[in-house]
């Protein structure tokens, strides 16, 4: 028992200090990780719910109103309006979409002057984003016997109260429909995905500690040849593609152009970045030639230059997209071989049932079946409420 135990604490110590999402040592640590996590998670969810309101208010402030309702559904299975309001209510009152809010606000001179510029010296104290949250506010109330969510917009002026109102109602639209699987927009989908990525980590850590243990050991079968070198080719490409990509952020952080890095030996013979350096090329030679003394050739040639330079950098973008998307189905395939590998081990080692490494495993991978399942849930219900918001005064209030 005394070995059994000093054996699980080396392990878990290993595992630790092998991966900065893990935190095994006991449940205390676990615990404190966890708590610390959720802190950081609900700051990147929730805004600071300390609204600097008070100035504001002694202000006398325009106000326009945006109004939502829910849509009923047949079956009785289905999400409640009420239960859709309460969760288009949480996304407009998070953070991501009062960060995209204030991005609108702020990519518009007029939008920027009108909403935010009255209030220039409270902006330079809290910054826009607080600023721009103390300007509305989000009430889910009773009219008329059905339930609604009501958003109130407070300006310096009328325009500005309505600008507002019209900028939410297009941010929450855009939202919506830009909407990724890898950054859910309503809070408690949000948390099951963070809490799966960071189980599927750990899994994979462990994964690849069994794997490098295993890896010593004589190969039984010839699927499990046949799983190791696919594994290696694997690491192979792996390794190939971090080389290009710290060749690539090495190049940016000296400041390197578009032009300079299409001629890097690592990216020059990709796509058609070759053809693009070429024409770029042999336009500045003709360009510096006696032939283009001429001032319509030389304009000619600046256009034309311009055109091949927006073209390799579109092919730049393109080729470089590609080598992620190649290094994230490489990465996705090893951790399918590897779990493959891990399932064999469990099959025919005789340390599967004894080893602290399979056990953390099992456990691990039942707790990331349960928040999956609990993420399915959620997530569809929040689908069905997506497409039964209805913006009551939309025409109204919503973009000209």
């Amino acid at each position: 028992m005394v070995q059994t135990k000093s054996e699980n604490e080396k392990i878990t110590q290993n595992v630790s200090q092998t991966s900065g999402s893990l935190n095994l040592s006991n449940d205390e640590n676990r615990s404190n990780s966890a708590y610390s996590e959720d802190i950081s998670t609900k700051k990147n969810l929730y805004p600071d719910k300390r609204r600097p309101l008070t100035l504001l208010l002694r202000q006398e402030m325009s106000t326009a109103k945006l109004l939502y309702r829910a849509k009923k559904t047949s079956g009785k299975k289905g999400v409640t309006p009420q239960e859709t309001l309460d969760m288009h209510r949480r996304v407009l009152d998070g953070k991501l979409f009062l960060q995209h809010l204030t991005q609108m606000i702020e990519s518009s001179a007029n939008a920027k002057k009108v909403i935010l510029g009255p209030f220039s010296n409270q902006s330079i104290a809290l910054g826009n984003d607080a600023l721009t949250r103390s300007l509305f506010s989000i009430a889910q109330k009773d009219s008329n016997g059905s339930e609604i969510i009501e958003i109130s917009s407070r300006g310096k002026t009328p325009e500005a109260a309505r600008l507002l109102s019209q900028l939410i109602y297009r941010a929450q639209a855009q939202m919506l429909e830009k909407e990724s699987a890898q950054a859910p927009l309503l809070p408690v989908v949000a948390e099951l995905t963070f809490s799966l990525q960071r189980k599927e980590k750990e899994i994979e850590e462990l994964r690849r500690q069994i794997q490098q243990r295993q890896s010593a050991k004589p190969i039984g079968t010839v699927e499990e040849i046949s799983l190791r070198a696919e594994r290696d080719q694997c690491e192979k490409e792996l390794a190939e593609h971090v080389d290009v990509f710290s060749t690539l952020k090495e190049a940016r952080e000296k400041g390197a152009s578009s032009e300079n890095l299409a001629t890097l030996a690592i990216l020059s013979n990709k796509g058609n970045l070759a053809d693009f350096s070429g024409t770029i090329k042999q336009l500045r030679e003709f360009q510096h030639s006696p032939k283009a003394k001429n001032k319509a050739i030389r304009e000619e040639l600046d256009h034309q230059i311009a055109q091949a330079m927006q073209k390799l950098g579109m092919e730049l973008t393109r080729v470089i997209t590609s080598l992620k998307e190649g290094y994230s189905e490489t990465l996705k395939r090893r951790d399918e071989v590897r779990a493959r590998l891990v399932t064999i081990a469990k099959a025919t080692s005789s340390e599967s049932k004894s080893n602290p490494r399979f056990q953390l495993l099992e456990k691990r991978e039942q707790e990331v079946l349960i928040l999956q399942n609990r993420y399915d849930f959620q997530m569809a219900r929040w689908q069905d409420a997506k497409v039964l918001l209805v913006a009551v005064n939309g025409k109204k209030n919503g973009p000209d």
